[in-house]
């Protein structure tokens, strides 16, 4: 029973900041779920669950998909994916908490003092962008951030950036979810988990679009920013002690 609500719980955290945010999800399992299993298990698992949130996106604005900027940056993410994948096979428990940890904390800084930012990465920049989120996509299922600043810098229209970096999170996680099973960080011992995320997640959603309207959204993402600042300076801390 510990087990399931280990799950169940951080998806249905995840599903109400998704919902009451618009991102996140994957940043809130990965704070709760190496409590339970692995790093790299962990981010195998968040990529499954939140899979059916970019699916459901993808849906939704599927006639706004702009399919040319996609193939590209994925190509590029998904080989640092599979390089950081087999990598961190090599790296203890230590090094990944103490990565993740710095990684955490480095997102809450960005959140809340630069996320306001109008930047446009040139096309080095760009690069570097791409290939740093699909290393910290295949460590912790994490590679947003920076890929929303490069699609921004790309795509002006709201409901094309939408459907187009959805569908973009939806075939990296499909082919990350595949790299992963073939490095062993997935097998059919995991379903139950994946199964019980996937109702949490989804439970979480459908709460928080009934919620949301009452919400100050904009402190919400604030308190959200600063619990996964705490949460990284906690893994650091674990990490080195």
């Amino acid at each position: 029973m510990g087990s399931i609500l280990f799950v169940l719980l951080p998806a249905l955290l995840a599903g109400l900041v998704q919902g009451i945010t618009g991102f996140g999800s994957g940043i809130v399992l990965m704070i709760f779920l190496p409590l339970q299993f692995s790093i790299l298990t962990s981010g195998a698992i968040a990529g499954v669950i939140g899979l059916v949130l970019c699916i459901a996106m993808v849906i939704r604005y599927r006639e706004s998909i702009n399919y040319k900027e996609i193939f590209y940056p994925a190509i590029l993410f998904l080989l640092a994916t599979n390089a950081a994948v087999s990598y961190a096979k090599h790296l203890n428990a230590d090094v990944m908490s103490l990565i993740l940890g710095l990684f955490l904390f480095g997102l809450s800084i960005y959140y809340l003092f630069f996320n306001k930012n109008q930047y446009k990465p040139n096309r080095m920049v760009s690069f570097i962008f791409i290939i740093t989120s699909g290393i910290f996509n295949g460590l912790f299922n994490i590679g947003g951030p920076l890929m929303v600043i490069y699609f921004l810098s790309k795509i002006e229209d709201k409901e094309q950036y939408l459907g187009t970096i959805q569908a973009f999170f939806t075939v990296i996680t499909i082919f990350s979810t595949f790299i992963r099973i073939s490095n062993g960080l997935l097998s059919s011992n995991h379903l139950l988990p994946i199964g019980i995320g996937i109702i949490g997640i989804l439970t979480g959603l459908f709460f928080a679009n009934r919620i949301v309207d009452r919400l100050d959204t904009e402190n919400i993402q604030k308190l959200t920013y600063i619990v996964i600042g705490f949460s990284g300076i906690y893994n650091v801390i674990m990490a080195i002690t």
